[in-house]
């Protein structure tokens, strides 16, 4: 036991001693891992960032909803029943929104009058006021009452807070005046735009699609033309895009691999060669040639370990660069957790290049003492 710690104590001896008189050796394997894997980080980060690009923007766009819109004339009856578009909690939740085509004023600024239906009050921020909402055109921090005007009346509504806006931001981007149910009987004679809209509970892009098109039979069917929008395609190239990103990103993680395990298996060939003839008076005297193969193994791992573990800092401290200044996403973050595919593969790969860098020195290694020295 005593003899096996003195060997692995004089081979660590041993490659430390080589690092400092052949500097280079160790200089060239930690550079080499260094920048091919911090390339290789920089480059994989700009799919990660381009998936984010889209993503938010489907979100922006509304990414959950599905919005269905139909024109409704004056002989059409003036209520808030789901004629179409049933309830179904298990899939989505369903608000129903009445557009009018009247107009309401503040000051120069002219709004859209919406009525929304009971099942809507959750949208709104809960006040002691009449129950009408201004969502103004620009944003606005605050609760705060505004004098509108409609049709000469003036009329008192709540400005929403932009935090609390929600999805009603989404639907009516330029603003609104909102109103309950049942409140103003008197603005429909000339007919109106009825509005269902779907807040999907698990948007992926089979599950919107599917109620884009239920939606659209169900149109079809009751011979009513409706219009529908929704992001079922976006998401559906966020998928694709996804998918394709995820082969290429392995294949190009591979291929840095592979180049860092040539350059490897080339280094460790001419350091054993170097070395071979003191290899075999150690192994002359009785040495497990395994611990010497073993001492490679260890080398090798150390020094790709310190290289790979050096590029993701340096990744880590110019995060910001990256996205602000080289991919010109400023809105956008980047964390090492979402390169952790990239990462995982890679700490994968380099455990099987330092085993393949490993083979010639094994093979090396179990050559006869006596071919080696004659």
């Amino acid at each position: 036991m005593w003899g096996t710690l003195l060997i692995i104590f004089y081979l660590a001896r041993d490659t430390v001693y080589r690092w400092f008189t052949r500097l280079s050796s160790p200089l060239a394997r930690l550079s080499v891992v260094f920048f091919l894997s911090l390339c290789g980080l920089i480059f994989l980060s700009s799919y990660v960032i381009s998936v984010k690009v889209l993503r938010q923007r489907i979100h922006r766009s509304g990414a959950n909803l599905v919005v269905a819109t139909e024109y409704m004339d004056r002989e059409s009856v003036h209520r808030s029943g789901h004629e179409t578009v049933q309830a179904c909690p298990e899939l989505y939740d369903l608000y129903l929104f009445h557009e009018a085509f009247v107009s309401v004023r503040l000051g120069e600024q002219r709004y859209s009058l919406v009525e929304y239906m009971p099942m809507c009050t959750g949208l709104f921020p809960r006040t002691e006021s009449n129950g009408m909402y201004l969502l103004p055109t620009a944003p606005v921090q605050q609760l705060g009452p505004e004098e509108v005007n409609l049709d000469g009346y003036s009329l008192r509504a709540v400005t929403i807070p932009e935090k609390q806006a929600g999805i009603l931001r989404r639907l009516y981007r330029e603003g609104a005046v909102f109103i309950p149910y049942g409140s103003l009987n008197n603005i429909w004679q000339n007919g109106y735009m009825r509005r269902y809209v779907l807040r999907m509970k698990n948007p992926t892009a089979e599950q919107v699609q599917a109620q884009e098109s239920a939606l659209s039979l169900l149109g079809k069917l009751d011979k009513r033309r409706i219009n529908i929008l929704s992001s079922g395609k976006l998401l559906e190239q966020l998928g694709e895009l996804e998918s394709t990103q995820y082969s290429f990103r392995v294949w190009i993680t591979l291929g840095i691999s592979a180049i860092i395990c040539l350059l490897l298996t080339s280094i460790s060939s001419l350091e054993f060669q170097q070395n071979r003839y003191i290899y075999a008076l150690i192994g002359s005297f009785g040495i497990n040639r395994f611990l010497l193969f073993v001492s490679f193994i260890i080398e090798n791992a150390v020094l790709v370990a310190l290289g790979f573990a050096a590029s993701l800092a340096a990744v880590w401290g110019v995060r910001d660069y990256i996205t602000r200044v080289l991919y010109k996403s400023p809105d956008i973050t980047l964390t090492l957790w979402e390169l952790e595919n990239d990462i995982r593969t890679f700490l994968l790969a380099f455990g099987i290049c330092v085993l393949i860098s490993s083979i010639p020195i094994g093979i090396a290694a179990c050559r006869p003492i006596g071919k080696v020295l004659k």
